[in-house]
């Protein structure tokens, strides 16, 4: 053999034995980028879709408490798995390039199949959890429910990325392999909100087709053998999903058959918005009917006389019968109510001759407070879109009323009870205007109560408060505030003459001053809610829980798994 030969065979030979891994197959880059790609836009998506897909039954706070957190760590414990798998695999012999690549599109094509399939039978799972909310309760219950439901995306999610890391780690690629995680943390930033347009049911079926089709890509890329049925669970996934599109009345945007079969409240409209579910039902037994969104009702009236069942929401209408209010009525009054509810105090001011200006979130929640609970058409004006932007371009002094009332699901926005947005309030209020300002929560957590009138008085006066019942210190009950640059004074008899005296809106006005609710405080123990620092979110944790149990105790799980 000439000596040419054996430097080619050496050379060769050297080759062959230095493949430590490093070179990447275009097969294996198309697997990670897949995978790269599919872990991003399933995970922003179900991060938008668990909670919402939990609120109906456990409201907006509790379905979003220890969210986050579960998600990184379901993602740590995934991507655990994938480093020990990996670990696993490149032990043994035959850990070159060809071999590692082979592994690589095994494990992102398998993540995939099982995601396809666990997401795809979600909303089975999650309906049977459901039916064991009550005893799981407010806290322990979503937080099982999203094991089922979130789990198995966000530990696929970190087990991609594990694989994949580990793969370019392989070849000593460690540049690339922060690259990709540098990369994949923007692709979660970039991405954080865009899937919020997706419905609860419909976001977790798009998130097993997005798996299901990522999981055959990799396959068909990869040339394998027996390939029919490596995508056999994809193709299950689709089934699954499918069957589960046409079946289940979550899935559904409008009324379904099955909404009323059997069931004691009959419901009239149902609606999946920007807040959530919106649904109108009758009760016969009581003859009532109410407005739910998501895991409260925001509002209600008894059929035969159209009465709210909410006797707080006729606390409105004290704001005209403050002293300064009364003694300076002009013509053209001007209202806004923030937040509409079934329309009692819009009604009502309109009722008066007052120019009323609504503003609402929920388009959903205008149309059914329309078709259902009598609100006139001919208001001053209707804007649906954020209180807070609305009152932030309002032109000065604008309304003599104001009327706040943003609860719902058990919480507030708590953007529009921080000192910007009641300076702003304070500002489109004309110089003797009248606030009055919801707020839900415990007599007995004075801590949020203080904080709360703490700030109202950074842009009034004056500020009272007033409470629907006092009886229960312990229990989530409605607050209304009073706040005016002028002395909130209530001229004798001028609640208790306010109206018909066989009305509930009469009852509840005559009764309103003896539940005040006193506001004294130490200053120096209280500081103002900014936008910065805005606590209601986690203040308020525990009166959600109250609120979910006070709405389970008004109606029974029945009506509450049927949305």
């Amino acid at each position: 053999m000439s000596s040419a030969a054996i430097r080619h065979n050496k050379v060769k030979a050297k080759a062959v034995t230095s493949d430590d891994g490093s070179r990447l197959g275009a097969t294996a880059v198309a697997a990670m980028v897949i995978g790269f790609v599919t872990s991003s836009i399933m995970l922003s998506t179900i991060m938008q879709v668990g909670p919402t897909y939990l609120e109906p039954v456990y409201g907006n706070v509790l379905a979003h408490q220890w969210f986050t957190s579960g998600i990184v760590a379901c993602m740590t414990v995934g991507a655990a798995l994938g480093s020990r798998l990996w670990r696993g695999l490149t032990t043994g012999p035959a850990s070159g390039s060809s071999e590692a690549d082979a592994r690589t599109e095994r494990a992102i094509g398998a993540a995939l199949d099982v995601v396809a399939l666990l997401t795809a039978l979600a909303p089975w799972r999650t309906a049977l959890l459901f039916q064991e909310s009550r005893r799981l309760g407010p806290v322990w219950g979503p937080v099982v429910t999203h094991v089922s439901l979130a789990a198995p995306v966000a530990a696929a999610s970190g087990f991609i990325a594990a694989v994949s890391v580990a793969r370019l780690a392989h070849g000593r690629r460690t540049a690339w392999a922060a690259a990709y995680v540098g990369a994949a943390a923007a692709a979660m930033w970039a991405r954080r909100g865009a899937s919020g347009v997706h419905g609860g049911c419909q976001g977790l079926l798009l998130v097993a087709g997005y798996a299901a089709l990522s999981s055959v890509m990799v396959k068909l890329l990869s040339r394998r053998r027996r390939l029919l049925l490596l995508v056999a669970p994809a193709v299950a996934a689709v089934v699954f999903g499918v069957l589960t599109l046409g079946s289940d009345p979550r899935c559904a945007s409008g009324m379904t058959a099955r909404n009323n079969a059997g069931s004691a409240y009959h419901m009239l409209s149902r609606a999946e918005s920007v807040t959530g579910w919106v649904t109108v039902s009758d009760e016969a037994e009581r003859r009532l009917r109410v407005l739910r969104s998501g895991h409260s009702i925001i509002g209600g009236h008894w059929n035969e006389t159209q009465e709210s069942i909410f006797g707080i929401f006729y606390y409105a209408d004290a704001v005209r019968l403050v002293s300064s209010r009364r003694s300076r009525r002009r013509t053209n009054e001007r209202a806004l109510i923030i937040g509409l509810g079934i329309g009692v105090a819009a009604r009502s001011l309109h009722e008066q001759g007052v120019k009323v200006d609504v503003v609402e979130l929920d388009p959903a929640v205008y149309r059914a407070a329309v078709d259902f609970f009598s609100l006139p058409q001919n208001l001053h004006g209707v804007h649906l879109q954020d209180g807070r932007r609305f009152i932030d371009d309002a032109p000065d002094g604008s309304y003599d009323y104001i009327v706040h009332d943003v609860f719902t699901g058990g919480s507030v926005p708590a953007v529009l009870f921080s000192q910007s947005a009641v300076a702003q309030l304070g500002r489109i209020l004309a110089p003797r205007g009248v606030l009055a300002m919801n707020y839900v929560g415990m007599l007995a957590d004075t801590r949020t109560l203080h904080h709360v009138a703490h700030t109202l008085r950074s842009a009034f006066a004056h500020v009272r408060c007033f409470a629907e019942s006092i009886e229960d210190p312990a229990g989530v009950t409605n607050m209304m505030f009073f706040a005016s640059q002028e002395p909130i004074v209530f001229a004798p008899g001028a609640l208790r003459n306010a109206a018909d005296p066989d009305t509930i809106r009469a009852r509840v006005l005559a009764d309103m001053e003896a539940n005040e609710v006193s506001v004294a405080y130490d200053e120096q123990s209280v500081r103002l809610i900014t936008d910065a620092w805005n606590p209601l979110p986690e203040w308020l944790a525990p009166a959600a829980e109250v609120h979910w149990h006070a709405m389970r105790g008004m109606l029974p799980d029945e009506y509450w798994l049927n949305y």
